[in-house]
């Protein structure tokens, strides 16, 4: 298969759902804190990015006459990933750093009082409760670059798994023939 026709669909697939990621990023932003965050925490379950992907690798497969070897679906829908997975990040450092900047202590503060109702609801002693808290407060950290980056690098280890599943649905080999 053309290799640029690959390249184009996963160009045009990881910006489409870049986009979407974004919206969400900054739409969850705008309706408060509660939903904000709520979608932070389950923002990497929603499936609609895999849901794209498998709609796109099938209309790539279509444009092959039927067939798209595992190896095309992977290029496909990894590099989808990586575009929109690097979009995402770089929203979200402008949301942390240049929009909100307190953001992050804010985030914070919400974990910390999930993490507490969490531990409340499965009966932990209040010395445990007050240590897990503590604890968490020493290692509260920023939104930096470094900090953004590295969660794209096991982002994308992630979604190297993701890929791997896409292609699943999404391949068709040629048959081999064999002639005598």
């Amino acid at each position: 298969m053309n290799t640029a026709l690959i390249n184009k669909e996963a160009y045009k697939y990881g910006i489409i759902n870049g986009l979407i990621g974004i919206l969400v990023l900054y739409g969850t932003w705008a309706a408060g804190m509660k939903p904000f965050f709520w979608a932070q925490l389950y923002g990497t379950v929603i499936p609609y990015m895999i849901i794209l992907l498998i709609i796109g690798g099938f209309q790539l497969r279509k444009a092959n006459g039927g067939y798209l070897s595992f190896k095309e679906g992977l290029r496909f829908s990894f590099l989808s990933y990586v575009i929109s997975a690097v979009m995402i990040a770089i929203a979200t450092y402008i949301l942390y750093n240049l929009i909100d900047p307190a953001l992050t202590q804010k985030s914070f503060e919400i974990g910390l009082e999930q993490s507490q109702k969490m531990l409340e609801k499965m009966h932990a002693s209040e010395e445990v409760i007050e240590k897990t808290l503590a604890d968490a407060q020493k290692k509260q950290s920023e939104t930096s670059v470094k900090t953004i980056f590295l969660g794209l690098g096991l982002e994308l280890i992630v979604c190297f798994v993701k890929s791997l599943i896409v292609t699943l649905f999404i391949r068709k080999e040629k048959p081999v023939s064999f002639e005598l």
